[in-house]
């Protein structure tokens, strides 16, 4: 039996506008549009057949524009149209803008979804490169980057000054807030260290000051805390209650180790002062570490005490270098006789800095490489008649054995990354043993300069020797040998004296501790200071590895020496010294850059403050902290819904063994004990913590 196919009717669907007009839409049952006729032209994509008040009219689907239609009008009008059609371009741009977004739905599947274009984000992203990388705010005005945005996105509103200084000081507050809840709910103290800043073409001064810390992984961080503004004249007086004020603004007084600062007259006035305000019983050992000279500076004063009487021996070097460096030209011709000569011309000549000591070394060390050179040239140049004598050179050489140590210790002291106080003691130890090796020397001016050096380093050196001391006590490769080894070769038959003074401080250390964090112990038995001491220092020390990371020693050892994990995690953060490298071995202070020397206080504090806490990346560390204790409520919640535990037994067993292990606080014992008789008591599931 045959079916007839159904005829396709024409059907007007009738539409009503908004100005009242009336509108048919011209479809059949196989949806074509207008007539039978199949409409094959890609513009009918954008377009919609339809009867307005009797006439045929096509409608652009992105603007609603109504262009004419008949039979024989062609296509040409609509096609002209989708080219300046305004809504179909913002339509194509956020049809090109779409991206793969990285969250996945439930069963895994990644989601494509168009991107939206915010003004918001991206201006906050300006502000956070404009922080990032130092760019003047005035970039924003600059019509190249005006026209990078505008190629990007011709939605882009181009923003002022004053707007993006809002944002970026709004950031700032933010990242503040964040980051001081963080450190106060952070387990250890609070090294800070502070250092002046100048503007070079403003007469203001501003003290930087920035806080070190190992935080609860076990992570050594760094922030500018504040970038303040020193109003008159920067007096002890003065530095004090700017510091003391940056502390209580910040709620970091009770919390604070130690401040590293310059050897000056001022900062030591203001550590006199700032001992006299703070609360002694918040300070480790009542202050006797809270002040903390500057390493990398006392070695600048070492050594210019000693360049005062070397000037002579090295002035026709310096003579030579000036010359071959006056001028383009000389220049040129040094290098090529160096090529002619075969002499691979790798390092270039080095002229000293008054203000910087090592630029003396560099100075000494780059001529002694072209030596052969300036003896040629000398020959050949008539010009050049200051070339250095072989009694000059050879002084050169000594002093560049001599000042190569200086130069390692110091860099090492002064590196960007700041390292963890228990490196330092070997490279002291070994300056001072340099020393000493100098005043053997058969030349007459090493031996006045080591005899200057030496008066320099034994006035600072017992600032350094506690600490550094105590640092080295608590890093597990070294111990008390390590202190014996070296004390020995500088102080001789005396040694056991100075030892002991490091080892009683650690014992100081480790009752202020006790009494402080476990005073349930302390007070079960006194014997518990020397008890877990004695216990870290008689086992043997670990292996000596190049890659060894003592914080993550100490994060492992921590449930064994818990109290002296304690004083290390404060102890190794101490900084010892306050300059970063490029300007360790400067005499002449820290400048602002000349983009943000104009700039008001305020905002040049945001901007200091805030690239310092994206670059140490303490954000992250904040969320570290917020998700961490999310993860021990949920762990916690989880403990306490299980009911099978017997805690009566446990805690029979501690009241019974907690004398044997006295320092062994009893909720530290509780949980030992629970880790072994949880399997034998019911079938309780312990938690991922106790596993």
């Amino acid at each position: 039996m045959s079916s007839a196919t159904p005829t396709p009717q024409l059907v007007d669907v009738v539409h009503v506008d908004d100005d009242g007009q009336t509108e048919n839409v011209i479809s059949d049952g196989s949806s074509k549009r207008g007539s039978t006729r199949k409409l094959r032209s890609i513009v009918w994509d954008h377009f919609e057949k339809k009867i307005i008040n009797g006439e045929q009219k096509a409608v652009c689907n992105h603007c609603n524009s109504k262009l004419v239609s008949r039979q024989n009008d062609g296509t040409k009008h609509l096609h002209d149209h989708m080219k300046s059609c305004f809504m179909k371009k913002q339509k194509d741009i956020n049809h090109y803008m779409t991206k793969l977004n990285t969250v996945k739905d439930d069963k895994g599947h990644s989601k494509v979804e168009s991107f939206v274009f915010d003004q918001d984000v991206t201006r906050k992203t300006i502000a956070r490169a404009i922080v990032k990388h130092e760019y003047p705010l005035s970039i924003v005005d600059h019509e190249g980057f005006r026209e990078i945005l505008s190629s990007f996105n011709p939605m882009w509103k181009h923003v002022s000054q004053n707007t993006i200084k809002k944002e970026i000081l709004d950031l700032y507050e933010n990242e503040k807030a964040k980051n001081l809840n963080a450190l106060a709910s952070n387990q250890s103290r609070l090294a800070i260290t502070t250092d002046m800043w100048t503007a070079d073409t403003q007469t203001k001064g501003y003290m930087a000051v920035t806080g070190h810390f190992i935080d609860d992984s076990w992570t050594l961080r760094s922030l500018v805390l504040r970038f303040q503004h020193v109003k008159g004249s920067h007096t002890g007086l003065k530095l004090c209650d700017t510091l003391f004020n940056c502390l209580m603004d910040l709620h970091l007084e009770h919390k604070v180790s130690s401040v590293t600062v310059d050897n000056c007259s001022a900062n030591d006035r203001m550590m006199e002062y700032l001992l006299i305000k703070l609360n002694k019983d918040d300070l480790i050992l009542r202050g006797q570490l809270f002040h903390i000279r500057c390493c990398a500076h006392i070695l600048n004063l070492i050594v210019k005490e000693g360049m005062t009487v070397i000037s002579d021996g090295i002035a026709k070097i310096r003579e030579s270098v000036v010359f071959w460096t006056g001028s383009c030209k000389r220049k040129e011709k040094f290098e090529e006789f160096a090529s002619r000569s075969n002499v691979k011309y790798d390092k270039q000549l080095v002229l000293d800095c008054p203000t910087r000591w090592n630029s003396i070394y560099l100075m000494i060390s780059s001529a002694l490489q072209y030596k052969n050179i300036f003896l040629r040239l000398k020959d050949i140049d008539g010009q050049y008649k200051c070339c250095p004598s072989e009694e000059d050179w050879q002084f050169a050489i000594i002093l560049e054995e001599n000042l190569k140590s200086f130069y390692d210790v110091t860099e090492l002291f002064s590196g960007t990354k700041y390292p963890t106080t228990n490196v330092f003691l070997q490279h002291v130890c070994e300056i001072k043993l340099s020393l000493q090796d100098w005043l053997l020397s058969p030349c007459d001016r090493i031996q006045h300069m080591a005899q200057l050096m030496l008066l320099k380093f034994d006035k600072y050196w017992q600032d350094m020797s506690g600490i550094l001391g105590v640092a080295c006590i608590f890093d597990p490769r070294y111990k008390k040998k390590f202190i014996e080894y070296y004390f020995s070769m500088v102080y001789g038959g005396v040694k056991e004296l100075y030892v002991g003074k490091v080892v009683i401080l650690c014992r100081e250390l480790v009752e202020e501790y006790q009494l402080k964090f476990s005073p349930t112990v302390y007070c079960f038995d006194y014997t518990v200071v020397a008890d877990e001491l004695d216990s870290y220092l008689d086992e043997k020390v670990i292996p000596r590895m190049e890659d060894f990371n003592i914080l993550s020693w100490w994060k492992t050892n921590a449930n064994r020496y818990s109290t002296l994990a304690r004083i290390a995690r404060d102890i190794l953060a101490i900084p010892i010294t306050t300059v970063a490298f490029e300007s360790a071995f400067s005499t002449g202070g820290r400048v602002v850059s000349p983009h943000r020397n104009k700039l008001h206080p305020s905002t040049l504090e945001a901007l200091m403050c805030c690239q310092s806490l994206k670059s140490e990346g303490i954000s992250q560390f904040a969320t570290f902290l917020e998700e961490e204790q999310e993860e021990q409520d949920e762990q916690e919640i989880l403990a306490n819904s299980k009911q099978s535990l017997n805690l009566a037994v446990v805690t029979d067993l501690v009241s019974i063994s907690v004398p044997e292990y006295p320092f062994y606080s009893p909720p530290m014992f509780l949980t030992r004990f629970a880790i072994y008789l949880l399997p034998t008591l019911t079938t309780w599931d312990k938690p991922d913590n106790l596993k």
